[in-house]
């Protein structure tokens, strides 16, 4: 299925003038500036972090965007992830109607179908880890102690009967309880070390898409000055480097340079806080 013409036409119009922003942004000066010779990565990159650039065009319409979309899935995924609670509310609730108690137990019913299913994907998650987490701890503690109030309540309320409400809460509420237990006895998480490069540039988000926006730009006038000679293989690779890290370039002969590049996020080596350079 062929996406709108529409669609099609706005994100042309979105290229477009994103390509004539870093035309703008970076051609002025790139096409002009003194790069040392041997050339530096480094040096040229840091020339495109120290600058500041205009907002990229229609880049508000996409935050709006991506925040209503985070919205939405947080909307979807709290009351699966709380199904539990939401099953012990809805009990709660049903004990206070005159009317309308069968209803109520029936959506309590769904919600503890899906905390069973919500422990269970938990105790998978642990079965592959075998590690501790604050998200595991908290998940099955969450459910074990909803599902043993949810429990009581069925048993001192005077509620309709419901069939397989009471099984479901039973069940997860001991898969809750289980998880809870393998979490709390398990080895933390730990802290392992990293391959993903701590944040060098700018630390606002918005900033960092400017300047890696701007550095791709560069990268294309250096090409056109014919200052560098690579392939666009490399060319792909020097884009998808993280924003900071074109120095790791410097200095290497052609083995070293092929192996940062075909490794890709200069993940061939480990990382720690003393690479880290922000502002």
């Amino acid at each position: 299925m062929a996406p709108p013409k529409a669609l099609m036409e706005w994100a042309r119009k979105s290229d477009e003038a994103r390509e004539k922003w870093a035309r703008d942004a970076v051609d002025g000066w790139a096409r002009t500036e003194r790069f040392s010779q041997p050339f530096s990565w480094g040096e040229a990159e840091a020339a495109v972090l120290e600058r500041s650039y205009p907002p990229l065009p229609g880049r508000f319409l996409l935050n709006a965007v991506g925040a209503v979309a985070i919205g939405l899935l947080a909307l979807i995924a709290l009351p699966i992830l709380g199904s539990s609670v939401v099953g012990l509310v809805l009990v709660a609730l049903a004990g206070r109607q005159e009317t309308g108690a069968e209803g109520l137990l029936w959506l309590a019913r769904i919600a503890f179908c899906a905390a069973v299913l919500v422990s269970g994907a938990g105790l998978s998650v642990w079965w592959q880890t075998r590690r501790r987490s604050v998200a595991g701890v908290a998940l099955a503690a969450v459910i074990a102690i909803a599902s043993a109030a949810t429990y009581l309540l069925l048993l001192v309320l005077d509620l309709p009967t419901m069939p397989w409400l009471s099984i479901l809460v039973i069940g997860a509420g001991t898969l809750g309880l289980a998880g809870l237990v393998l979490e709390l006895v398990s080895r933390p998480e730990g802290r392992t070390k990293s391959r993903t490069p701590p944040r060098r540039g700018p630390t606002s988000s918005d900033k960092r898409h400017r300047a890696g926006v701007a550095r791709d730009r560069l990268l294309d006038v250096l090409i056109h000055r014919r200052l560098v000679d690579i392939d666009e293989g490399d060319r792909i690779r020097l884009r998808e480097m993280p924003l900071g890290y074109w120095s790791e370039l410097d200095g290497l002969d052609q083995r070293e340079w092929r192996r940062v590049l075909e490794y890709r996020h200069v993940g061939w080596r480990e990382f720690d806080e003393n690479d880290k350079q922000v502002h």
